[in-house]
């Protein structure tokens, strides 16, 4: 009985530790975002665009694109935390 408690303990440990790293794995996405929005907010800036310039700019790019469309990727990582790796455990 007292290992399977040790286990259970083991268990809600590792979940607690995956919950913790999921919430600081969308922060530092939340982070790079931010940093990557004030990245493009000052390369603006140093263009000097007016605020109708860049609208301009931005219709006539997204019209003719003049490099390879960005792919689109999922990051919102969600872990099932209910089911067990049983393979990493044995």
């Amino acid at each position: 009985m007292a290992k399977l408690d040790r286990i259970e303990q083991d268990i809600k440990k590792t979940r607690a530790k995956i919950t913790e790293y999921q919430n600081k794995l969308k922060e530092l996405e939340a982070q790079k975002t931010e940093q990557e929005n004030l990245q493009i907010i000052q390369l603006v800036r140093t263009m000097r665009f007016s605020p109708q310039d860049l609208t301009e700019f931005l219709q006539s790019a997204a019209v003719t694109p003049t490099a390879p469309a960005a792919t689109v990727t999922n990051t919102d990582y969600d872990y099932d935390t209910t089911q067990e790796d049983s393979e990493d455990e044995e």
